[in-house]
């Protein structure tokens, strides 16, 4: 069997972008003049997606700040991985996703950040550092016009963001210091 230097090309791209080489990298490598002429190349294998799925099960917090677990090896991971698959554009949100079973309403629209069904990732920091902000002056407008129950529910959100934080924050600094084994 003989290899042509196209098939090559392919395979390597391929390869390099399971490997996690960022697209415009591997675009680069392979010489070509746009990034539509690497999506060709850039197949991404369902191992590979799998790999990203439960790392990102495994660095999600709820609305508490609370770690939620998640065990690869265990019985329901592969029911997680289908519910992924099936549920996760739908339940995607600005500031991270929704943990609801699909077939249950939500009776919680638009406050998802008092939703014990919320679960984000520290991919989404930024976002929630700056509703925080907003949301504390949110409750100093609510106290200046004597609005106390709107201050209460926004402040309700701030608590919960602030847990939030804490915890992806402490999750980033856990992963950022090299394990002593």
């Amino acid at each position: 069997m003989s290899v042509t230097a196209h098939q090559f090309r392919h395979t390597l791209g391929t390869r390099l972008i399971n490997a996690g080489v960022p697209q415009h990298v591997v675009q680069k490598m392979l010489g070509h003049a746009s990034p539509q002429m690497t999506v060709r190349y850039a197949t991404i294998h369902d191992a590979t997606v799998r790999a990203a799925f439960d790392d990102y099960q495994q660095r999600r917090v709820d609305i508490n700040g609370g770690y939620l677990p998640f065990d690869p090896q265990g019985p329901s991971a592969e029911a997680e991985w289908i519910k992924h698959n099936l549920a996760r554009v739908q339940a995607s949100l600005p500031n991270g996703y929704c943990g609801r079973p699909p077939q249950q309403d939500c009776p919680h629209p638009n406050a998802c950040l008092t939703c014990p069904d919320f679960q984000t990732t520290p991919t989404f920091l930024p976002i929630h550092r700056r509703q925080r902000d907003d949301t504390l002056e949110l409750i100093d407008l609510a106290e200046q016009r004597g609005n106390a129950r709107l201050a209460a529910t926004h402040r309700q959100v701030a608590d919960n963001l602030e847990s939030v934080i804490n915890a992806l924050d402490a999750l980033e600094a856990r992963e950022a210091t090299p394990n002593d084994q």
